[in-house]
């Protein structure tokens, strides 16, 4: 293997990529006509707006046109399957929105979705509510009709109640987010086995086959040899650049300092960080696994490279 080894430069985890998003969507119907529909849409994108500028919701709030139909809802059901950016839904029904025509979406629906339970006014305006403010503010009705759909199809979802502006509504979702993060990362991750894990330890013993059938993410093994031939590459002007940075970063033993006697075991944990991370970044792997049974060509064991590889967001399963 030849690999171009750029020490020290090396491409954040898609994990915190700037540009995933959560899609808003509203149910409604055409039963209650187009003025109504059109309060309906600016209220959502208000909400929506006002989600994707808190700082607690850690990905982008895109609005989508309110949902009206079964064709509707069926079409862009699919899109977010489809969409790499998108990596759930935020689903809240700001009138009454008969929950046969969410059918045929919702069972084709492969993303995480949450149904959000809220008014658009915080209070209820006793003095001059009237039919038409009934009409548009059917929450209470819709978000049942839309929750025993939901529980009739037997789907997994998160359920928030309360009003969107308030704070522990926000931290729910932001919650939410955060777990839809994951399942994001985890549908999208290349995990390498360095070696087989610890023999007649059972509980490392995974099924890389089922791993991939039931969370997405690619298993696969590469023999401890394959890591051993990259770190073989590193040169002494990086090893040497990345001793200078541990110098600086930690209060290291006058012993493994330069010139100390353990110095040289130092460089030698730095060139297996340094191969690591190039086997990792060639590979587009953000996560791996060793065993300390299987070391065939490395000197020690990648402790303080584990350490800063996870630091900086990469997965790590030690005995396999």
């Amino acid at each position: 293997r030849n690999l171009r080894i750029k020490p020290l430069t090396f491409p954040s985890m898609s994990t915190f990529a700037n540009d995933l998003e959560i899609w808003f969507i509203t149910g409604s119907q055409h039963l209650y006509g187009d003025e109504t529909l059109r309060q309906v849409a600016a209220h959502s994108q208000e909400i929506a707006a006002a989600l994707d500028a808190s700082p607690a919701i850690r990905a982008k709030v895109v609005f989508k046109p309110v949902l009206t139909g079964s064709d509707g809802i069926l079409k862009l059901c699919l899109e977010a399957n489809s969409s790499p950016k998108c990596i759930g839904l935020i689903a809240w029904m700001h009138t009454f929105s008969p929950a046969k025509m969410w059918i045929a979406g919702l069972r084709t629906l492969s993303k995480p979705i949450c149904h959000l339970h809220t008014q658009y006014n915080r209070d209820i305006p006793w003095a001059t509510m009237d039919m038409d403010f009934m009409n548009l503010n059917q929450s209470a009705h819709g978000d049942r009709e839309f929750g025993f759909m939901m529980s009739r199809l037997r789907m997994e979802r998160k359920v928030v109640v309360g009003h969107w502006q308030a704070p522990q509504t926000i931290a729910s979702l932001s919650a939410w987010t955060s777990a839809a993060k994951g399942w994001h990362e985890m549908r999208n991750l290349k995990l390498v086995r360095f070696g087989d894990n610890m023999r007649q330890v059972s509980v490392t013993c995974g099924d890389k086959v089922e791993a991939q059938i039931r969370f997405g993410m690619e298993v696969n093994t590469h023999g401890i040899g394959d890591l051993a031939a990259v770190i073989a590459q590193i040169g002494d002007a990086e090893t040497d650049a990345l001793c200078a940075e541990y110098a600086e970063s930690y209060t290291m033993m006058p012993s493994l300092q330069k010139g100390g006697q353990q110095h040289e075991s130092l460089r030698t944990a730095a060139r297996i960080e340094l191969g690591l991370r190039a086997f990792l970044t060639e590979g587009g792997f953000h996560a791996y696994t060793d065993t300390f049974e299987d070391l065939y060509g490395l000197d020690q064991l990648p402790g303080i490279a584990s350490q800063r590889l996870m630091a900086d967001g990469y997965g790590f399963g030690a005995e396999g």
